[in-house]
């Protein structure tokens, strides 16, 4: 089973409270959500909790799905 963050989907943004929402993609070979709660990025840590995450299956392949995520999170 492998599983990894796409890196080119992460993306991370700050309120004016410095609550960062950050997403990401995971890319899988197994059914259901994979999801993290911590998240490094730019020497930061980003740990939160999840508060959207959907799974789809990777068109023109077979196996493979991704989950779209959407973290809520305070940085180190």
């Amino acid at each position: 089973m492998a599983a990894f963050m796409e890196c080119t989907s992460l993306s991370i943004s700050y309120d004016i409270m410095g609550i960062a929402t950050v997403t990401y993609t995971m890319v899988h070979d197994y059914p259901g959500m994979v999801v993290q709660n911590e998240v490094v990025a730019g020497g930061k840590t980003f740990s939160g909790y999840v508060t959207n995450a959907s799974v789809t299956t990777i068109p023109n392949t077979q196996g493979w799905f991704e989950t779209h995520v959407t973290l809520m999170a305070m940085t180190n």
